[in-house]
């Protein structure tokens, strides 16, 4: 039976995480001994690397990052973030494909650095801690945040 459009790319999308998901096992599953602090490690890392396109004035694919809400809701492909899973969570997941596939991210030729990828797996891996009351700020609205 004929699938429309969006459920043949939901199907391609689950197929080529699952891929993922089993090369990702392999890799980076180590955790930091001290716990990761969304503060001063997570949020620096998602405002300069995420936030100029998952944020309120452009939400590509649906998602927006500013918040622990939001983000926790998720995006058109659902929930990014599964808090202890990060083999599950679509936030990390994506950042494991090479940039020939068009879900990677960041969606530059740079990949996110090694050390960036554990911070994130870590962070995940740890419950995804995120304090109430903390908000992201996109890289457009640094100038104006800081003046």
């Amino acid at each position: 039976m004929p699938q429309d459009d969006e459920g043949m790319k939901r199907i391609w999308i689950a197929t080529l995480l699952t891929a993922v998901s089993l090369t990702a096992c392999m890799n980076l599953t180590v955790l930091k001994d001290e716990p990761v602090d969304f503060v001063s490690d997570v949020k620096p890392l998602l405002e300069s690397r995420c936030l100029e396109c998952h944020q309120q004035s452009y939400e590509f694919a649906g998602l927006n990052l500013e918040t622990k809400a939001l983000a926790m809701k998720g995006g058109r492909s659902g929930p990014v973030i599964v808090p202890g899973s990060p083999h599950q969570s679509l936030l990390y997941k994506v950042l494991l494909l090479g940039h020939n596939n068009p879900v990677a991210m960041p969606p530059t030729p740079e990949r996110l650095e090694r050390e960036h990828q554990q911070v994130l797996h870590d962070w995940i891996q740890q419950g995804a801690k995120w304090p109430d009351g903390v908000r992201l700020v996109p890289p457009q609205d640094w100038k104006k945040s800081r003046s």
